[in-house]
């Protein structure tokens, strides 16, 4: 006898009679689920019967059946009609208006407008793989901040929305403008890596995504910091991780504007993640006490029964009928600056001072306030940035004002400026607090050029600044006057001829040969008003092998003006010369290259790669194709650069706006002659009172 007062052949006859039951029950089962499907009109009177003598099975398969149900419609999208949307969009502005401390918490479908897939939607990343189906792999550092970014970094600015809570990882709160201060990205920044040996961990911001060889509990990225040595992390939190790191995930601050708040806003949001904070939803607080919630998503969320307003709609409809019925304007995400050789001198006098070169971009916002419209957007200004060869790393939406704060933040021992001066709105010197700190040091302007110069080429449509053509007295007349404040002239706003030099050219080159096994590629153009779409194009091409000599002919002015007409090239060739020679892609410049590339051409530099972009391309004087011999020796490529910038682009944004540049610069003198009024004053007081003293 066993255990139990059982044989083992009576537990054998015990388990056959259970597994025989369990067979009977799912059979059983079977057999109501099928007669459930069919209409009652169809049903036979044993099927009947069946029904009414298995109750408990019939309600579990209605349950089960009603669940299903309630699961599909709970995934599908659900949009409001065009008039109840407005209504309950004219509540929520009612809302924003009234609220006293109103957070947005943000999820996956506000950036859907910018091809960038949520999770549970339709087309969604999980929705899409519970399916079975593949999910393509989009480039998320192609994507722009979306209607709804922008319209978020607005409201805050207008000081109705006083902090952002995050889901997602694409950074695009960031390149909208919104200040870092006034958003927590609960599950990290895919642009930001941090060391965490360092105390505080040292954050680095690259514009590339920094997650390509992490995953879950892996987080290394393979690079080092250039301080300490430690390895870098990312800082994403994948589902089954929990967050750790102080930035960018600012939980802290999250904590407080939920504590805060009496109005909370859920964009895009399943909430399915969020709900699981509570921290994020005041639940110690009673019911009456607790903000008012108000949620815009196509879905179900498990908020909604809690919510004051559901709102169904997209996102970007929703907040431009919201900007709208408030009266606030939603900034472009296209505002201009320009990136010149000047500023690349700047750069690389800079990388001389020291070991490691930081350099601060500021937003579009801050340069409109300080400055007036800026030529680039400010995504353009980075990317720009950081592809001058002598720059190491790149901080967006950096203050304009400089403080010690800013240097130490970034470990950095002194900063440095050009010779002349930079004013805030009100008129003050921007590196004031570090240069009494004994930790600024300047670097010389580069002579001959500035925004305001190249602006008043495009302007004036003169080809005064071709090389070997005399300026105008047109040109000179409009050069002088152009951002030219009554009162005077300023030594740094203004005109004047840039001087090339065998010695600047050296400076700006690598001196490097091509090596064996090194894969020579030749580009030609006018590479004018050198631009974003210009490095786009470098990137790719440099990208084409494993160890690139990338080699770029510059045409001669007049050619460029041949094929190009109006006023072109807007910089002449020297100063295409040095432009293209600073990006980090391009190993040598030809200067004057021909227009056809010529087997000699190919033969002399060894060849090995000719690239051409995706834009037209002109015939040469006789009729010709200029890249017909490359072609015949079957090394031509075209190269889609996926950016259609051009210079032509620019120059129309400048002609569009030019009583806004010309308002820029004439302001921009007038601060900057007051300031040098009152520095000469300040200089001069000290005599006067030492000679009454006498």
């Amino acid at each position: 006898m066993a255990a139990g007062g059982l044989s083992r052949s009576e537990r054998k006859a015990a388990e056959r009679v259970r597994r025989l039951r369990e067979e009977q029950q799912r059979e059983r089962l079977r057999q109501v689920s099928r007669i459930l499907r069919k209409a009652a009109a169809e049903r036979s009177a044993e099927e009947g019967r069946l029904l009414a003598e298995s109750a408990d099975l019939v309600t579990e398969l209605q349950g089960r059946s009603r669940r299903r149900e309630g699961l599909k419609r709970r995934q599908e999208e659900v949009c409001d009609d065009p008039e109840e949307l407005r209504r309950k969009v004219r509540e929520l502005a009612g809302a924003v208006r009234n609220a006293k401390y109103l957070v947005v918490y943000t999820g996956a479908g506000i950036s859907t407008a910018a091809s960038i897939p949520d999770y549970r939607g339709p087309n969604g990343v999980w929705t899409l793989l519970q399916k079975g189906r593949s999910v393509s792999a989009a480039d998320l550092s192609e994507a722009e901040p979306t209607l709804t970014h922008m319209s978020i970094a607005r409201l805050h600015e207008q000081k109705l929305v006083q902090h952002v809570v995050s889901q997602n990882c694409d950074g695009l709160h960031l390149r909208s403008g919104l200040p870092r201060s006034a958003i927590s990205e609960l599950h990290g920044n895919m642009y930001i890596e941090v060391c965490t040996a360092c105390t505080p961990n040292r954050e680095y911001v690259r514009v590339f995504d920094v997650t390509e060889r992490t995953a879950l509990h892996r987080h290394q990225t393979g690079r080092v910091c250039h301080k300490c040595g430690a390895q870098l992390r990312d800082t994403i939190v994948h589902f089954g991780e929990r967050g750790t790191l102080g930035q960018p995930l600012n939980w802290e601050a999250a904590t407080q504007a939920a504590s805060k708040a009496d109005t909370i806003l859920c964009l895009g949001s399943s909430l399915k993640v969020l709900k699981k904070y509570p921290r994020l939803w005041c639940m110690t607080k009673p019911p009456s006490r607790r903000p008012k919630l108000y949620i815009v998503n196509l879905q179900w969320t498990p908020k909604d029964d809690w919510a004051a307003l559901k709102l169904h709609g997209r996102c970007d409809d929703v907040m431009q009928l919201l900007m709208d019925e408030l009266g606030l304007e939603i900034p472009p995400y296209s505002s201009y600056d320009m990136v010149h050789y000047g500023h690349s001198n700047q750069l690389r006098q800079a990388r001389a001072m020291g070991d490691y070169l930081i350099v601060g971009v500021h937003t579009d916002e801050e340069i409109s306030k300080h400055k007036g419209p800026p030529v680039f957007t400010q995504e353009e200004r980075y990317k720009m940035v950081q592809a001058i060869k002598w720059v190491d790393e790149v901080v967006p939406a950096a203050p304009y004002v400089t403080t010690l704060e800013t240097l130490d933040k970034y470990s950095c021992d002194f900063c440095v400026h050009g010779n002349d001066i930079t004013l805030t709105v009100d008129g003050r010197d921007t590196y004031e607090e570090v240069k009494q700190a004994g930790r600024y040091r300047e670097c010389k302007r580069t002579q001959g050029v500035s925004t305001t110069d190249l602006v008043g080429r495009m302007l004036l449509v003169t080809k005064a600044h071709h090389r070997g053509q005399e300026m105008s007295s047109e040109y000179r007349e409009y050069a002088d006057s152009f951002g030219k404040c009554p009162g005077g002239r300023n030594p740094w706003t203004g005109v004047s001829q840039f001087l090339q030099t065998s010695q600047k050219i050296i400076q700006f080159a690598s001196g490097k040969e091509p090596q064996p096994g090194d894969t020579i590629i030749y580009v030609a153009g006018a590479f004018d008003l050198f631009h974003i779409g210009h490095v786009d194009f470098l990137e790719k091409v440099h990208g084409l092998a494993e160890r690139p000599y990338v080699i770029a002919g510059l045409h001669f002015d007049q050619e460029v003006n041949h094929y190009k007409g109006k006023n072109y090239p807007i910089m002449n060739l020297h100063e295409r010369t040095l432009s293209v020679l600073a990006c980090r892609y391009v190993s040598e410049v030809v200067i004057g290259a021909p227009y056809s590339v010529t087997a000699e051409l190919l033969d002399h530099f060894k060849v090995d790669l000719v690239c051409h972009g995706k834009t037209e391309i002109v015939p040469d004087k006789d009729g010709s194709d200029p890249y017909q011999e490359p072609k015949r020796r079957g090394v031509f490529c075209q190269i889609d650069s996926g950016n259609d910038l051009t210079t032509d682009l620019i120059v129309q944004r400048i002609i569009k706006n030019r009583l806004e540049y010309e308002a820029r610069n004439q302001k921009k003198e007038a601060k900057e002659l007051a300031f040098l009024e009152a520095m000469r004053q300040q200089e001069s007081r000290p005599e006067r009172e030492s000679d009454s003293d006498m």
